[in-house]
């Protein structure tokens, strides 16, 4: 039997294509699906043809193609002309809705291919889908490595579907759930992921491997032990070591996301396979994920040195009172210093923080805002926010799910478009108990709106003005000044904290802090202002138009701006990096240079009086013997002649780049 097995979706649909464009949304659909990737080698192993349709690749065409089809109907077209026996789809919960949609648009163009799902969203929702959705055949549950084959050679005679664990299907009128198939205990067993079958390899820039499976712990807001049922499992170093190895020959990456919900549980291992990776003399980097209390900074160490370039810790809540209630129970001091430890080692760390929580107060949210804004001046650190959904088949979900409301307002815990299609809200509104991630659970302290709107203000603000946002949130608290904000301008939405517009709207809503909270415009917090408004796109200062290109007239180079400032600006960045108060940084007029350069981050250099001064006169209007004359008598000349010392700066500022 020939299976069409399709990727499921990372985002819905999006309204606007220069949004499904952007550098972030194709990095998370350009990552090789190596759930799909498994199962297809392991049908290979068996003799099977498998085709495999990733339709987050399938959407960008579907973007740049002539219209008359929406993406539904679209895809459905072009998974039908892949002249499949069977087409499997794989299932998340953020696009379970366009997921079922192109299914039973497939059935009522082709009744008779059966349609199979899989994926963690249909197995923990599997009797519910079947129930729903007459369309919709058979459910594989779980790992479906074993299953999948057995099931594959019984469809030609139901009566043979009974003895497959791990499926649930219809018999007649009635829905069976066979028992659950036992969870593979050999991964190493298992054999590479496809990736010849996977049309998009090529702009993959890091490649997946599973490194295990299972997490021991029982979070109450994660689905990740419906699926893997805690049974936690390892690949052997030098299973993983090899892949790695083949994978580079084959397509010259040596980068690698190593796949497991918990990779440092076992210490022992980590350490066997970062020593292992040391001892084959092979230079790989990879990414994992990791609990703050299942590393030290011994084993930070060790990782770093074995090519470990990315961490990603699920923090979730700032409240040491709400990690109990969650079951997480994180000592969030300890959870800090990994992070700063991580980062010292030059591992670039995910800090992900959700809010939310149906017993979430001010106090809590207060909290891990702080927690959150701490992990900010690290260079090497990306915090996330996310609002909670409740996932199907969590603690949370089964305690409030008859409190369920449906508000329009997406978590982001999985990606999402910026609004749902019509036909996508009509099924999640028809069918609460199928689709419960694109519901609210309830919180009577805390209004989700609100919180949705910090999630943007403070994450947009990360990215457009970093520093004078943690410099605000040591002065005064991101709180309040998010509170001050939305008191003057009332609610907005994601898009427009997305536009450029809100940076340059909260500068000058900053800026009248100098009338209207002149004591929260200290010096250090005015110079971070003043040097956010002169990073500004808006070009400051302008060349005369008059000027012929071959006139030798000095002037500031167009990629350096000049300002001066309060406070020594490297001083204010140091405390903040350091988390030291910033009345420490004394007040002081200095002057400074930003001076950019493609590809590189923005350089900031102090400068002395006299290059200060100089470069106050370098205006593309002036000759040098004029500069001269003009310097004269600068108390900075240390004995030099005004025309020497004047020729020496030039030569040195046009050096550093500062003058053309």
């Amino acid at each position: 039997m020939r299976i069409c097995l399709v990727s499921p979706p990372t985002a819905t649909e999006f309204e606007d294509p220069a949004i499904a464009e952007s550098e972030a949304i194709r990095l998370i659909s350009e990552r090789a699906p190596v759930g799909i990737l498994t199962l297809a080698a392991v049908l290979e192993q068996q003799g099977a043809s498998p085709q495999v349709v990733d339709l987050n690749r399938l959407y960008y065409a579907w973007l740049r193609s002539p219209g008359g089809l929406d993406f539904c109907g679209y895809a459905a077209r072009r998974l039908l002309a892949e002249s499949a026996d069977a087409i499997g789809f794989g299932t998340i919960c953020s696009t379970y809705p366009l997921t079922i949609r192109i299914a039973g648009k497939i059935k009522h163009a082709r009744p008779e291919i059966p349609v199979l799902l899989g994926g963690p969203q249909a197995s923990v929702v599997d009797v519910a889908t079947l129930r729903a959705f007459p369309f919709v055949d058979i459910v594989v549950r779980g790992e479906a490595e074993e299953s999948l084959p057995r099931l594959l050679d019984a469809m030609p005679n139901p009566r043979l579907l009974a003895a497959i664990p791990g499926i649930t299907y219809r018999r007649g009128t009635e829905i069976v759930r066979n028992p659950n198939a036992p969870v593979i205990l050999d991964l190493d067993a298992l054999p590479m992921p496809a990736f010849h079958l996977y049309p998009g390899i090529e702009a993959c820039r890091r490649l997946p491997l599973e490194l295990g499976r299972g997490c021991p712990f029982a979070c109450k807001f994660c689905s990740t032990n419906d699926f893997f049922r805690r049974n936690f499992r390892l690949k052997s170093p030098e299973t993983v070591i090899n892949q790695m190895r083949t994978l580079r020959g084959l397509y010259g990456r040596d980068s690698f996301e190593l796949i497991h919900d918990m990779f440092t549980v076992d210490r022992k291992r980590v350490v066997a396979f970062c020593e292992a990776v040391i001892a084959s003399g092979e230079r790989f980097g990879w990414n994992c994920s990791a609990r703050t209390d299942c590393i030290d900074d011994e084993l930070i160490a060790l990782m770093a040195r074995a090519g470990c370039q990315g961490i990603f810790f699920g923090i979730e809540t700032g409240s040491q009172r709400l990690q109990t209630i969650i079951d997480k129970n994180l000592d969030l001091r300890e959870a800090a210093a990994r992070i700063r430890s991580t980062d010292r080692h030059g591992i670039h760390t995910t800090v992900s923080l959700i809010t939310g929580f149906p017993e979430e107060t001010r106090d809590d949210l207060h909290d891990t805002v702080g927690f959150l804004m701490d992990a900010v001046p690290l260079d090497n650190a990306k915090p996330q926010l996310h609002l909670l959904a409740p996932l199907a088949g969590t603690p949370i979900h089964e305690r409030h799910r008859e409190q369920l409301t449906l508000d329009d307002i997406l978590s982001d815990m999985s990606c999402h478009g910026w609004r749902l299609d019509t036909a996508d809200r009509s099924l999640i509104a028809a069918y609460p108990d199928i689709f419960p991630n694109f519901y609210a659970v309830p919180n009577a302290g805390l209004d989700r709106n609100y919180l949705r709107e910090l999630r943007d203000f403070i994450l947009h603000g990360i990215v457009r003005f970093r520093w004078l946002l943690v410099g605000l949130h040591q002065a005064v608290g991101v709180l309040s000044v998010f509170d001050l904000w939305r008191a003057r301008r009332g609610s907005d939405s994601s898009e427009y904290y997305a536009h450029i517009d809100f940076r340059r709207d909260f500068l000058a809503f900053a800026r009248e802090w100098e009338e209207t909270r002149p004591q929260w415009l200290t010096p250090a917090i005015s110079t971070l202002l003043a040097c956010e408004e002169a990073l500004d796109p808006t070009p400051l200062r302008t060349v005369s138009k008059h000027r012929a290109a071959s006139d030798p007239l000095p002037r500031v180079a167009e990629n350096v701006r000049i300002l001066e400032v309060e406070a020594d600006y490297a001083a204010v960045l140091e405390c903040l990096r350091e988390r030291r108060s910033l009345s420490d940084v004394p007040a002081g007029k200095v002057a400074i240079a930003f001076r950019a350069s493609e590809g590189q981050p923005t350089e900031v250099l102090r400068l002395s009086p006299l290059s200060a001064r100089l470069l106050a006169l370098c205006d593309g209007e002036r000759s040098p013997r004029e500069i001269a004359r003009r310097l004269a008598g600068h108390e900075d000349l240390s004995g030099f002649s005004p025309r020497a010392a004047c020729r020496l700066s030039l030569e040195i500022l046009r050096e550093q780049g500062l003058i053309a």
